[in-house]
């Protein structure tokens, strides 16, 4: 499972703000961001969608993902 590892990254980084999403009860907002498959993490810098991961990635690589 992906959110406690997100939860322990969160913690190392003040700099970056993670937000979680149940697609079952918000719908709309996943599809506005076409979130097809669970986990998806989606990176957003100035208001736009910088990067995206699939699938569950370890703890090293959520960290590189969120200083992207």
């Amino acid at each position: 499972m992906l959110r406690p590892v997100v939860s322990s990254v969160d913690e190392q980084l003040d700099a970056v703000d993670f937000y979680y999403v149940d697609v079952d009860q918000s719908g709309d907002l996943a599809q506005q961001f076409g979130v097809q498959s669970i986990p998806t993490l989606i990176l957003i810098k100035d208001g736009e969608e910088s990067s995206r991961s699939v699938g569950f990635i370890p703890e090293e690589q959520v960290t590189e993902f969120a200083q992207s």
